[in-house]
């Protein structure tokens, strides 16, 4: 079957504790989502790049970059950051700048609307997409329909299990039209020469095919547990390994404990082979999208393997007033804070 653009309305996240307590509105004042970086890295005092913490409102990650560039007259190819982070925040992240020689570090102060320089130091290396350990949020929700006990109770719930780890709807672009972008660039009916920008068609096409196939495990009950032929990975890292190599029951403790996961495909070419009942299900899955897995090896894109379950670290939250809300926790690279939001509430954005 081809992909049809409004298959996408039929694959929105499946929620895994039931339906929606109610509603809370998100994103409603400027510092109502706050989201820090956790570096993997930390700056070595020398060499030829810079690391600057920045905290920006109101920007994407490439605008911050191209004002900081324009900031200290370099390129904006220059500039370089571990993860994209969402206009709709106030968002504390590190760039780094390839600037040789012997300048003087830039001030920490307001450089731009919206952006400000938190520290600035010189580092031997280039920073690369992905070298976090993950994000901190918090997060202020407002208008909150759902008496507190009962939000308090599936909050647990999700502190104790989890939730499906489904890419949120910022992976797909504005209007989560990108999937359908990706594949008229494949039909040569839009052009897209800069390489960001078919990194990030393709990254909204396996977000898709990712998506398909959690929601069909959520749909069976099998999100959260290991299935015959299953490829685990470890909480937080990226390690895979056969869910067979483990005996059943230290198997079942890890996935108790969260300290293992079952996991989905981002289709491409190569990877890690699931078998079985796993390669069966996927198997299902991918054939009604045979499209969107051809344009990722068309492009050779690489396959990889994503966690089904995502564990919240750190979760806590208050009630500052009735209707409002306050949520905090720690996510891996690559989870989304709506995704855990969204296992509670029907989530309202500003328009």
């Amino acid at each position: 079957m081809d992909y049809k653009p409004t298959d996408s309305l039929k694959t929105r996240p499946l929620r895994a504790h039931g339906p929606p307590l109610g509603r809370a509105l998100i994103k409603s004042a400027p510092d109502d989502f706050q989201v820090t970086e956790l570096p993997r890295i930390q700056p070595d005092g020398h060499g030829e790049h810079l690391l600057v913490e920045i905290r920006k409102r109101g920007l994407t990650t490439a605008e911050a970059a191209r004002r900081l560039a324009s900031f200290l007259g370099v390129s904006s190819r220059a500039v370089s950051h571990a993860g994209r982070k969402d206009r709709s925040a106030v968002a504390t992240q590190w760039l780094s700048v390839h600037q040789p020689g012997s300048g003087v570090l830039a001030k920490p102060g307001k450089i731009a609307p919206g952006l400000e320089i938190l520290g600035a130091f010189r580092h031997s290396r280039k920073l690369r997409v992905g070298a976090l350990i993950g994000n901190r949020f918090r997060i202020r929700l407002r208008a909150v329909d759902v008496p507190r006990v009962v939000t308090d109770r599936r909050l647990l719930r999700i502190a104790y299990h989890g939730v499906p780890n489904y890419f949120g709807s910022q992976r797909f672009g504005h209007g989560g039209r990108n999937v359908d972008k990706a594949l008229a660039w494949q039909h040569g009916e839009l052009t897209v020469r800069r390489r960001d920008v078919q990194g990030l068609l393709l990254s909204a096409v396996r977000a898709e095919c990712f998506n398909r196939l959690l929601r069909r495990r959520v749909e069976t009950g099998t999100w959260n547990r290991a299935l015959v032929g299953e490829q685990m990975i470890l909480d937080g890292r990226g390690s895979i390994f056969a869910a067979a190599d483990e005996t059943p029951a230290r198997l079942a403790q890890r996935l108790a404990l969260q300290a293992i996961h079952p996991t989905g495909p981002l289709p491409g070419m190569g990877g890690a082979l699931v078998t079985d009942e796993v390669q069966t299900l996927e198997q299902a899955v991918l054939d009604e999208i045979p499209e969107l897995t051809a344009l990722l090896i068309r492009r050779r894109v690489k396959a990889q393997r994503r966690a089904l379950r995502l564990r919240v670290n750190g979760l806590a939250w208050w009630w500052p007033a009735v209707d409002e809300l306050v949520v905090g926790f720690r996510l891996p690279p690559g989870a989304y804070a709506t995704t855990v939001l969204s296992e509670c509430f029907e989530l309202i954005e500003p328009p």
